[in-house]
């Protein structure tokens, strides 16, 4: 379509890409003009030549942003489905097992299965004792257990607050030393029955690389599956 747009402009340019190889036309001395084809800001090539290059540069921008949206959209639609397929296949595995111990171990397995994580565990609030209980885990257990409720204060304040979120900065959790040095981000969906905060399952990574709303998103669904269809047999 560009070459055809060429032609009927008898434009004389060429298009680079950022690093100055030439995709289209024949490169030459840029004599007179240069235009930049961005998105978002991100410098993606130049074209160059005659008076033609900015109409061009514009053309190609606008096809950018056109094929980025329609990527981004692909994407919703894929992570839509495989929400979809997981909330199905999971609700089937939770319907084959009764014991809370197994089911939150099951959630976890499928959470980390699906988020790449390096550690992850559920937690539970037991109202009776005032303490917070390890229900499952998987991996190396990243925090000191006796120390998540000899300053449960501070862990409380994440947990029981009903929000799912990623955490980037953990030094406040690293210098109490509830979470081992090891771990560099968090990630925890709240477990909730109604407007009940029950508990938290959550993921740990001991890479700077940080997770995606798209993993939130995810582990968010499976938290509110979990105690959805076993609410009942979860209480601590």
């Amino acid at each position: 379509m560009v070459q055809s747009f060429l032609d009927q402009l008898k434009a004389d340019v060429f298009i680079e890409d950022e690093n100055g190889k030439v995709l289209l036309g024949n490169g030459h001395e840029a004599s007179g003009n240069q235009s930049p084809v961005t998105l978002d800001d991100e410098l993606l090539g130049w074209v160059k030549g005659d008076e033609n290059a900015n109409i061009i540069a514009r053309l190609l921008t606008h096809l950018s942003q056109k094929e980025s949206e329609k990527k981004k959209l692909g994407s919703e639609v894929l992570n839509l489905y495989q929400e979809v397929n997981l909330i199905f296949n999971f609700s089937e595995k939770l319907a084959q097992t009764i014991e809370p111990g197994a089911i939150a171990q099951t959630t976890l397995d499928e959470a980390s299965h699906l988020i790449k994580s390096d550690t992850g565990v559920v937690v539970l609030w037991d109202e009776k004792s005032k303490s917070l209980k390890v229900i499952a885990s998987s991996g190396e257990l990243f925090f000191d257990e006796e120390k998540i409720n000899s300053n449960r204060s501070l862990l409380l304040k994440i947990i029981l607050s009903g929000q799912s979120e990623i955490i980037g900065d953990i030094s406040s959790l690293a210098n109490a030393g509830i979470i081992l040095p090891e771990v560099k981000t968090v990630l925890y969906a709240a477990l909730k029955v109604n407007h009940r905060v029950m508990g938290a399952i959550i993921l740990a990574r001991h890479e700077l690389i940080q997770y995606t709303a798209a993993d939130l998103k995810l582990l968010t669904t499976l938290g509110t599956t979990i105690f959805f269809r076993h609410r009942k047999r979860l209480v601590v």
